[in-house]
């Protein structure tokens, strides 16, 4: 029997993998059920299975399945609460609102012809980004003006040269 949960737990732990196929949310009650953790639970209550039927006949299969299922079930909580969470909150504290960066400044690194699109660099939230720009006028801009970023149409950010940037 635990030969077939660790099996399956690994298994089940490539196919999560492989198809990151998970839950929304990394916390509350259904947590438990993402599928990583509970191939983590079955790999490792099957693994405990098997050390301890082997090396501990004396006691009866009752006490090995509870310490092999408690195992797996701290090991997930470990792996949920060190790995998974922070990784989560990470994942999403690296994204930012595009419309967070309206009357932000930028430099433009690839110039901007009349009429046409170049890259504007940015910082927001200590991350330095590049994104596709065009003057909000349709006129031209040089490579290393410093513009502020006016509004955004899907991805193209439209930007404005300042009066007093220009004297700089």
């Amino acid at each position: 029997m635990y030969v077939t949960l660790f099996v399956v737990g690994v298994g089940f732990i490539l196919v999560s993998f492989l198809l990151d196929v998970s839950t929304e949310s990394h916390s509350g009650p259904l947590a438990i059920f993402q599928p990583k953790l509970i191939a983590v639970f079955l790999m490792v209550a099957g693994g405990m299975g098997m050390i301890l039927s082997a090396r501990l006949d004396m006691f009866g299969g009752t006490f090995v399945f509870t310490i092999s299922a408690l195992s797996g079930l701290i090991i997930a909580g470990l792996i949920h609460r060190f790995i998974i969470i922070p990784l989560f909150k990470a994942q999403n504290t690296s994204a930012h609102d595009k419309q967070a960066t309206i009357g932000t400044w930028a430099k433009v690194i690839s110039p901007i012809p009349q009429g046409g699109y170049g890259k504007i660099r940015y910082n927001i939230s200590g991350s330095v980004v590049t994104s596709p720009a065009k003057s909000e006028d349709g006129g031209e801009i040089k490579n290393g003006e410093n513009v502020a970023i006016v509004y955004i149409e899907g991805s193209t950010y439209f930007v404005r040269r300042e009066a007093f940037q220009q004297a700089n």
